[in-house]
Formats: structure tokens, sequence, C-alpha cells
């Protein structure tokens, strides 16, 4: 069974606008809290990259020693903190959420 190949001006159109969630606006976000809460996203990028460096196997190609391992850590540390500020995964914002959902509410 052939497919018919999609028309140019129905195919979907690529933004490179951020997507901005709804609660960005909401004023019990503090700047500290939205600090945090992109920290623990790249830190948990970070060390995701990392577990998924330690899966590829090294070859006679391989180029390792103590300076190239802690540049590429340093490199990979400055993509997570790179990603997290441009909430690439969405996880600092699900973190916010998660916060805002379980704080008392104030009357």
């Amino acid at each position: 069974m052939k497919s018919s190949p999609v028309p140019p001006n129905t195919a979907p159109k690529l933004s490179t606008e951020k997507v901005k969630h709804q609660k960005n606006d909401d004023s019990r976000i503090t700047p500290e809290m939205r600090q945090a809460a992109e920290g623990l996203e790249s830190t948990f990028t970070s060390e995701m990259v990392k577990a998924m460096r330690g899966t590829v196997e090294e070859n006679e190609f391989s180029l390792h020693n103590s300076a190239s391992d802690i540049y590429q850590g340093m490199l990979d540390q400055e993509y997570a903190d790179i990603s997290a500020k441009g909430n690439s995964l969405g996880l600092s914002q699900q973190i916010i959420d998660y916060w805002l959902r379980t704080q008392p509410q104030s009357k």
C-alpha cells in the first residue's frame, strides 16, 4: 500500500519560538524557585548524559585520558545548563508545578 505524499502547503511548519508554559506568569513562582528547578533539571540532564556516555564501547580510535574526561564532563555540564535554562526537557516546569501543588493554600 502506497502512501500519498503530503502537499507542501499542508505540511506542518516548524516554529523556532519557545513554547511558554501557561503558569509562567504565576505570582507564586519566585526567581529562586525557578533557579532551583533549573538546577535540578541541569543535574538530572548531566547525570543522564554521563550514563549514556558510559554505554559507548571504546575501540582503538578512542582517545581517552584524564584531561579529555575532565573536558568532556565540563562540556556535558554546560550542555545540561543550557538545556535547563531553555526548558528543553520541561522538567523544571514540572518541578515547579509539583511544588505549587504541594504548597498549602493560603486563605
